[in-house]
């Protein structure tokens, strides 16, 4: 009760000295005011934690006070004191907003508790106050959240009828918030899909998340491609209430995706055709049908007819990864011996690397390893990774290197850290790891991860070497999936690049 201060608006100065010593005495500040108007400009000049006021004074009773107090300082909290018999006028008063009031004559003890409770009352008045206030600002900005969403959102409660919609949702079904009200949802999202597979339904039903549902919403004149997600709704206790779920129109994505898949065909058919026919054409020049060829010549036209193969090579590449990421690229697993297929591998590189001046040298294990692959995967992947070896290596070699690891989680400890998420990399079990290691000029440490993802490529810094079409290492990295097995670099600034490939060898 320190520093608490109270003004005491009473004419009977004996009353008034009597309420100072005992309020005084109880730890309070006092200071009196003799009649009404002389309170009003006390209050006006400081503040007061409490006002004990007299109904009946000269120049301005207590009640005409007490209005003034109410509109100019309404935290303020107000006691009034009558006299006994004149009750009545008392509570008139706290109609008005007094919290309690004194009869005359007072008990100490019972004045000084009225005080107490009167300063605690309002204490928790404000408090709750500038809660609801809190409350309501929060209620304000949640409101501004989600009627300024992109995506709809519908409420329901455990009955399944709708609480409450956005603006995005009424929008989209061309409804008032207020008509669909207690409505059964399934009335509100028409879909093609059963009702009790909607996800606010699936909640309701088993209580958990119901994430990335795709269907289409039956709209009046048209159908529209939705991915929905939907999460319980619960009170302060816990205990569900109802769901709620979020509804995103995709039909620009699908529109997109179509576009793709017109590129895509555009690619296989448009391009493809016309490359081959210029092949054909080469090559009854290069046969001398045409007149003769001389060696110039025919040194010019092979060129050509490799540069339309890189061309056929980069259009198959991209193919072959948009089939893998629709889910269309059939991988057929089929037991291989490892050694036939890499060096049928390295053999077509071999004339290469020696007209480049490079060593390309291939270690097997011991013994025969077998394992389950895509033979033909495994050659365009490992190809892919022999290609790129000898575009950035200008003098030493590349060594292909397979082994049986021991230990596979040591194998994979060189794995670039976000490239896969750490509870799928390998810690036991049997592998095979095979690598592509050549001298270059390596890649940037922030290169390691990003250069499996589609048109990305790292520049080399030192020989500032970037061509092809940054889709040779997603498709290896399609292939490796597809495998169940792992794909990384390691590297550091002039002293070459490692690649590494992890493929499961299953239990014996």
């Amino acid at each position: 009760m320190n520093n608490l201060k109270i003004l005491i608006v009473d004419d009977e100065a004996d009353i008034a000295l009597i309420l100072k010593l005992q309020l005084e005495d109880a730890g309070y500040r006092t200071t009196r005011a003799r009649d009404g108007l002389e309170a009003l400009e006390m209050l006006a000049r400081e503040h007061y934690d409490l006002i004990l006021l007299d109904i009946r004074m000269p120049r301005l009773d207590g009640i005409e006070v007490l209005e003034r107090i109410r509109q100019e300082w309404p935290e303020l909290v107000v006691v009034m004191m009558t006299a006994h018999g004149s009750e009545d006028i008392a509570v008139e008063a706290m109609k008005k907003g007094a919290v309690d009031y004194i009869s005359k004559p007072f008990s100490s003890d019972d004045m000084k508790k009225r005080v107490e409770r009167a300063i605690e009352y309002n204490r928790t008045r404000l408090e709750n106050e500038r809660l609801q206030r809190e409350v309501e600002e929060e209620r304000r900005k949640m409101e501004a959240i989600l009627q300024g969403m992109a995506e709809a959102l519908v409420a329901v409660d455990r009955q399944g009828l709708v609480m409450s919609i956005n603006r995005t949702a009424a929008e989209l079904f061309g409804v008032d918030a207020a008509a669909v009200h207690a409505r059964p949802v399934e009335e509100l999202l028409s879909a093609a899909i059963p009702a009790d597979r909607l996800p606010c339904r699936v909640v309701l039903a088993t209580g958990e998340p119901c994430l990335d549902v795709a269907y289409d919403l039956r709209l009046p004149g048209r159908i529209v491609p939705v991915l929905s997600s939907a999460a319980p709704l619960a009170n302060a206790a816990g205990e569900m209430i109802g769901s709620v779920e979020i509804i995103r129109d995709i039909s620009a994505l699908k529109a997109l995706e179509q576009e793709r898949e017109d590129f895509v065909s555009m690619l296989s058919h448009d391009l493809k055709t016309p490359i081959t026919a210029i092949i054909g054409s080469i090559d009854l020049v290069k046969e001398g049908r045409l007149g003769p060829v001389n060696p110039e010549q025919s040194m010019y036209l092979d060129a050509a007819v490799e540069s339309c193969a890189e061309m056929v090579d980069m259009i198959d590449t991209l193919l072959d990864v948009h089939r893998f990421e629709a889910g269309r690229m059939v991988t057929t697993l089929v037991e291989e011996e490892l050694g036939p297929l890499l060096q049928r591998t390295v053999g077509r590189f071999e004339p290469v690397a020696r007209h480049s001046g490079l060593e390309l040298t291939l270690s097997l294990p011991g013994a025969p390893v077998t394992f389950l692959v895509d033979r033909k995967q495994f050659g365009r992947l490992l190809g892919n990774l022999l290609s790129n070896a000898l575009k950035f290596t200008t003098e030493g070699g590349i060594e292909v290197r397979a082994e049986l690891p021991e230990n596979a989680a040591a194998a994979a400890q060189g794995i670039t850290p976000g490239a896969y998420p750490t509870e799928r990399l390998p810690r036991e079990g049997r592998y095979l790891l095979v690598s592509v290691s050549d001298t270059g000029a390596g890649i940037p440490a922030d290169s390691l991860v990003t250069i499996f993802d589609r048109f990305v490529q790292a520049r080399n810094r030192k020989m500032g070497k970037s061509s092809g079409t940054g889709l040779g290492l997603a498709f290896c990295r399609k292939v490796m999936d597809a495998h169940h097995g792992f794909i990384w670099a390691e590297s550091e600034p002039d002293r070459g690049s490692t690649f590494r490939m992890l493929f499961p060898l299953g239990t014996d």
